[in-house]
């Protein structure tokens, strides 16, 4: 191979020569014609002239043209998309060019050398040859190494960018977004001049392709009775321009009651099947009342990275999670409960701070209401003073021996005054129960729940009533929640 770059440079320095009125050494033929390329040697040439006669000057541009030449077949082009990382390594590697060129004597680079130098010089000047010669294996070598470094970052961008714009074509919109998700990640963790700009480029892409993604209802369970499992599952569809998508991640969010009876909400994540279908059957329900489940495109693991970028592309990262959270779907249902066809009866007994019965049912009264209001069947049962002398199982067993041919299920505790201050012409009452509600027939345990309520008021007995009254309710109104 030969390059015929430096044809004019060699043609002027024949004709100056041969207008030398002084005698000359006859130039080399390599000076006019270097030897041609093998797989041994690349070979390159490089003239310099001072009309000043400073044969230095006339080296380094020798040298100069030489380094340029080799920068050229290596095929180096710095931009603005050029990594820090790059730049750092082609700058090392130019700066061992440069001194191997210029012949400094601690200069080393893996296959090159200077192998011949001419010198020519009359009145109009100096002139300077020099022949580089590259081991050529150890050239191409240089070639792709460098290569290699100046696309590697770049790549980590424009080949997801690029693989995103693919899927679109191909309508497949929730593949593009994760890949341009993952252009505008790498973009965020790079050095490119531009970095900002492709990150931005690529999160608009993304949030294009979600936009495209539709979740909507297919079917649910009218609703299901407490304690009792849903007799199909909650389903949706996830499509795109009407193209069912299989493989999507959906999370369904739903509620479940703690140990400590309080709710809180599960998730669990499904994977849509071949007709784009994320089915669920949530654990049957706990309680009574309007509930709701919501299904939703789960992007978290993909998005997550996103949220260590710099503050000022925070914004790019909030625009797209709510274009993301804008794909859900919700079902509601009523959870129901059978309590109120089967016939209870309430004891409930109210004492004093020193455990004596008070002459009132309160407490019973408040749950009664609470109960009747919700449909029960329900009645209270004069209290039985045994209660506090025998164990829970001894009263179920006096209950259902006197009661059970009448009442299926039997709600029973005590509560009591636990403190009571008189401030200022009036007084606070606090009173705390326990509460426990039965199946007669069994002896099992379908609710248990310990309370307590304030009420402050100017009368004694009215305030220690209203207290009992507003336990009983709140009793009330959990057990119309929670019996199955």
């Amino acid at each position: 191979m030969k390059r015929k770059r430096f044809l004019p440079v060699i043609l002027a320095a024949a004709v100056i020569c041969s207008a030398c009125t002084t005698s000359a050494e006859l130039a080399p033929a390599w000076t006019n014609a270097p030897p041609d390329d093998n797989a041994e040697y690349t070979y390159f040439l490089g003239i310099g002239s001072a009309s000043s006669g400073d044969e230095g000057a006339a080296s380094a541009e020798a040298a100069s043209l030489i380094v340029a030449d080799i920068t050229k077949f290596l095929g180096v082009r710095i931009t603005s998309d050029t990594t820090a990382e790059a730049k750092d390594a082609y700058g090392k590697f130019e700066s061992s060019l440069i001194s191997v060129v210029q012949e400094k004597s601690s200069a080393r680079l893996s296959g090159l050398r200077m192998s011949k130098r001419h010198v020519e010089s009359d009145e109009s000047g100096v002139t300077v040859y020099l022949l580089a010669e590259y081991g050529t294996a150890e050239l191409k070598a240089e070639k792709i190494r460098l290569a290699e470094l100046f696309k590697e970052k770049q790549e980590a961008i424009s080949g997801p960018e690029k693989e995103g714009d693919k899927l679109v074509l191909e309508l497949k919109y929730y593949r593009s977004a994760v890949q341009y998700i993952e252009a505008a990640l790498a973009a965020s963790n790079s050095d490119l001049e531009n970095a900002d700009l492709k990150f931005e480029r690529n999160i608009i892409k993304a949030r294009e392709s979600i936009d495209h993604l539709k979740i909507e209802n297919v079917s649910a369970p009218p609703g299901t009775y407490v304690g009792e499992d849903f007799d199909q599952d909650f389903r949706v569809r996830l499509s795109s321009d009407g193209i069912n998508i299989e493989g999507l991640p959906v999370t369904v969010s739903y509620k479940e009651l703690r140990e400590n009876g309080r709710k809180t909400i599960r998730t669990h994540t499904v994977l849509t099947d071949s007709e784009g279908i994320a089915a669920f059957r949530p654990p049957a329900p706990e309680w009574v009342g309007n509930e709701k489940i919501t299904f939703f495109l789960d992007m978290r693991a993909v998005i997550e990275p996103l949220e260590e970028v710099s503050f000022k592309l925070l914004q790019y990262v909030d625009g797209l999670e709510q274009a993301v959270n804008a794909k859900r779907t919700s079902f509601n249902f009523e959870v129901l409960s059978k309590a109120v066809e089967i016939p209870t009866c309430v004891m409930v007994m109210d004492v004093d701070r020193s455990g004596n019965p008070l002459n009132k049912t309160d407490t019973a009264s408040g749950i009664l209401s609470e109960l009747s209001d919700a449909g029960f069947d329900v009645f209270i049962l004069p209290v039985d003073y045994r209660m506090t002398a025998v164990s829970d199982t001894e009263l179920i067993e006096l209950v259902r021996e006197q009661y059970g041919n009448i009442y299926q299920r039997f709600i029973f505790g005590t509560a009591e005054i636990s403190s009571f201050e008189e401030s200022s012409g009036s007084v606070i009452v606090k009173v705390t129960g326990k509460i426990k509600a039965v199946e007669l027939e069994s002896g099992r345990i379908l609710f248990s729940a310990s309370e307590q309520k304030r009420a402050r008021g100017g009368n004694n007995s009215a305030t220690i009533s209203a207290a009992f009254s507003s336990l009983g309710r709140m009793y009330g109104d959990k057990l119309v929640s929670d019996l199955p």
